[in-house]
């Protein structure tokens, strides 16, 4: 295990914010509910009323389970932050200058490790997978329908992954080798054992039975799967002054 300082990560990210400003939020507006810039102007950076814990995903691009830390962090404490970038600049290449802004304002001491925790595998099914390319100039979108079935467009298995790990009880990982965008439907009902509304079938097909049937793939339990993993050793919980 190596303890990353904010020194060391200084040294790694010399990009940094022209201007920034990061306070307890103080309305009560709308809680920010997801991981993501708020300002779609090149350069411009923006999170609002949202948890210690969203500013860190989206800075590391990481998911819910690939960040370790006290509990405060998931909600307790909220925050707004505002940031502009020395000029025109994507989200990809804001996420370093939001994590020095972090480490910095936040006294923040963090180090990767890996951990072993149980895990579903997505995994190939004894076929070919019961998914379609999606056409180029489709457009990505969710589609319903009154049998608890969900239509997926436009989307890689990491949606499906993502969607899986924020309803069931433990998180969810993509290893069936396939990168590509593609249209796929999925009985969703049986999720209600785990989250959610109760099913108004009892008798509905659990999600384990729908993915293979569906998808023609496999969802299996690891008791101990290693996933690596972001760990806050250290932080205070209001940043330093702007």
């Amino acid at each position: 295990m190596i303890l990353v300082t904010l020194a060391a990560f200084g040294q790694q990210s010399a990009a940094r914010f022209e201007v920034a400003s990061v306070k307890k939020a103080e309305s009560g507006g709308p809680p920010g509910d997801i991981p993501r810039n708020m300002d779609s102007s090149p350069g411009h950076f923006a999170m609002r009323n949202v948890p210690m814990r969203y500013m860190m995903e989206w800075a590391y691009s990481l998911h819910d389970y690939e960040l370790v830390g006290p509990d405060w962090i998931k909600g307790e404490e909220r925050y707004d932050i505002f940031a502009k970038a020395p000029g025109p600049a994507t989200d990809e290449e804001m996420r370093p200058m939001l994590q020095a802004l972090l480490l910095e304002r936040f006294q923040m001491k963090v180090h990767r490790e890996t951990r072993e925790m149980a895990a579903y595998l997505l995994l190939p099914g004894r076929g070919a997978a019961k998914v379609k390319e999606s056409a180029a100039d489709s457009q990505p979108g969710l589609v319903a329908n009154k049998e608890g079935g969900v239509t997926f467009r436009h989307f890689g298995l990491s949606r499906l992954t993502f969607m899986l790990t924020r309803r069931m009880d433990h998180p969810v990982l993509d290893q069936t080798g396939l990168k590509g965008i593609y249209d796929y439907t999925l009985d969703l009902s049986g999720l209600s054992e785990f989250s959610g509304p109760p099913n108004p079938d009892p008798n509905g097909m659990s999600i384990f039975a729908a993915i293979q049937q569906d998808l023609g793939l496999k969802l299996e339990l690891r008791k101990q799967q290693p996933i690596d993993v972001l760990a806050i050793d250290a932080a205070n919980k209001a940043p330093t002054a702007n």
